[in-house]
């Protein structure tokens, strides 16, 4: 999923001409963003899931994926229960 979705975001940025006037065809991206989208879009398919399932199914390390959720928790995207994390039932982005 990891380097398909990559790719995709690649395609559809380049498909709509978004690159911001770079000469480069290929967008400035950045890791650390994608892989929170990826924490989410997989929390969201799974519903609580465990950080170690999390990294699993992303390929994401650990570490990383306990960091990314500590920040996304603070932010009010995810909600912890337990050993499991979820989508918050009040995202900030719907309010």
């Amino acid at each position: 999923m990891g380097a398909d979705h990559s790719q995709q975001s690649q395609s559809h940025t380049q498909h709509h001409g978004q690159d911001h006037g770079q000469k480069d065809s290929t967008p400035t991206l950045i890791g650390s963003v994608q892989r929170a989208l990826r924490l989410l879009e997989t929390m969201n398919a799974e519903g609580g899931v465990t950080a170690k399932r999390l990294a699993r199914l992303t390929g994401i390390p650990l570490p990383t994926v306990y960091h990314l959720l500590r920040t996304l928790s603070h932010e009010g995207y995810v909600l912890r229960e337990g050993g499991s994390f979820r989508l918050s039932d009040d995202l900030p982005l719907a309010s």
